[in-house]
């Protein structure tokens, strides 16, 4: 849980904060303690996975594919006819 208040109302929010917390409650077979690894699934990603695509949103990838996309689309044909050439050959007169 997080608690959101001004600066000048930190020592207020750190004096309540256990009753807050307390006052949560999960229902049972929702609690972490209720984890099982033999019935319950985990994500395919982890933290790793995670920090990568914020990492990749915060560095503009998607701005940066917009801005050389016709450098790629110029590698993109040109590997297209490379394979078409290798596998259907030149065409012979």
């Amino acid at each position: 849980m997080n608690a959101i208040s001004e600066m000048d109302q930190l020592a207020l929010v750190e004096d309540n904060v256990e009753d807050v917390l307390s006052s949560v409650e999960f229902n049972e077979g929702y609690r972490y303690a209720d984890f099982n690894p033999d019935l319950d699934e985990v994500a395919a990603y982890g933290i790793g996975g995670l920090i990568a695509g914020k990492v990749l949103a915060k560095a503009g990838f998607f701005a940066l594919l917009l801005k050389f996309w016709k450098v790629i689309a110029v590698g993109a044909v040109a590997v297209f006819g490379f394979f078409r050439k290798a596998l259907f050959g030149s065409k012979a007169a």
